[in-house]
């Protein structure tokens, strides 16, 4: 009689703990704080005179600020499709902002803004556009100026592209450029291999500097043209690239300023089109996972809600091994893969069949 109360016992407590699982996954995905996207440093200025209005220079900073944003997540092709947007519709995506340093002085009224913008509200608006965007996230990577005028090889402190790189912004700063100190036997290394640039093994120039993502730059003067070749590599997708560019002098500081710009830029566009989602295609996937405590449901829960482009999961199934979780997401699965693998989860398909482990 024991035993059968026992076990009746156990059987209600999974009953319940099954059910209190399935309410605080459904309902704390509902109800979980909204990821957002936030613009800072937004500076505003302008005359006070009879006509000032404060409201109008919240309106000019929520303009600038979208702006901002979109050159962020947006590849350059797809800016104009939202270029008409209304003023009212920024403000319904704004979720909140600040103001700080606001003074009426001498005149004169400043203001620098920290504008929160509600990401679901952005899916949304760009999905019904069928925009594609970058799930905005930034990355270091170790840049490589390698400068050869008119086949001599420049020392960095002579290299326009070196001594400039970190000093000029552009709007949608991404990534965090870190510049390799120059090494003599890294600079012999890549004079042998100028002209056979696919030889070059860039891992042993990183590998000093705690990072695989670089972008190594093989820029060569000659006849008035600028060429340059990129190796890229970003979180393990490697690109190449070919840019040229007209230049009359190499000593024309006004055109490198120029040049140095554009190349950044289109770096950057690299590192989105690696990192662009489609809102209005998101993919679903069914995970099995494996657990032996109630805690490790938990803590996969709270993996998925720190994986931003995680749309939405459910617990569909339960018995006291195993548990069975539907994903929408959006992305591709190598993408899904990688993110889990930060957090130091395997996700494995064996044709077609999804499962999730821990790689601890």
């Amino acid at each position: 009689m024991f035993k059968y109360f026992i076990l009746k016992f156990r059987k209600c407590v999974f009953i319940v703990l099954t059910t209190i699982i399935f309410l605080v996954i459904l309902l704390s995905k509902s109800y979980s704080k909204e990821n957002v996207f936030v613009i800072d440093n937004i500076k505003v200025k302008g005359e006070i005179d009879i006509n000032f209005s404060r409201e109008k220079y919240i309106d000019k900073a929520f303009l600038k600020s979208f702006e901002i944003l979109m050159s962020r997540i947006l590849l350059s092709k797809d800016s104009n499709k939202i270029s008409n947007i209304s003023l009212n519709k920024i403000k319904n995506l704004i979720k909140s902002f600040q103001i700080y340093e606001e003074t009426y002085r001498k005149n004169e009224y400043k203001a620098n803004f920290k504008i929160y913008y509600n990401e679901a509200k952005i899916k949304k608006f760009l999905g019904q556009k069928n925009i594609s965007f970058l799930q905005q996230k930034n990355i270091s990577a170790v840049f490589f100026p390698m400068l050869f005028v008119n086949d001599e090889m420049q020392d960095f402190y002579e290299n326009f592209f070196y001594k400039k790189w970190i000093d000029i912004e552009i709007t949608n700063e991404l990534i965090n450029f870190i510049l390799p100190l120059e090494d003599l036997d890294d600079i012999s290394k890549i004079k042998e291999t100028k002209n056979r640039i696919e030889d070059l093994n860039i891992n042993d120039f990183v590998n000093k500097y705690d990072t695989k993502n670089f972008i190594f730059a093989l820029i060569n003067f000659q006849n008035k043209q600028l060429d340059i070749h990129l190796k890229i590599n970003f979180v393990e997708s490697k690109t190449s690239k070919n840019i040229s560019y007209e230049l009359d002098d190499i000593n024309n500081e006004t055109r490198l300023y120029f040049i140095l710009k554009d190349l950044k830029a289109q770096i950057t566009e690299i590192w989105k089109k690696e990192n662009l989602i489609n809102p209005s295609i998101p993919l679903s996937i069914r995970i099995k996972f494996s657990y032996t405590k109630l805690q490790d449901l938990d803590q996969l829960k709270n993996i998925f809600y720190n994986i931003s482009f995680v749309n939405n999961f459910s617990l569909e199934e339960l018995d006291i091994n195993n548990s069975f979780f539907k994903i929408d997401y959006y992305g591709n699965p190598k993408r899904l893969k990688t993110e889990l693998l930060k957090f130091d989860y395997r996700l494995k398909n064996d044709q077609g069949y999804w499962e999730i482990y821990s790689d601890e």
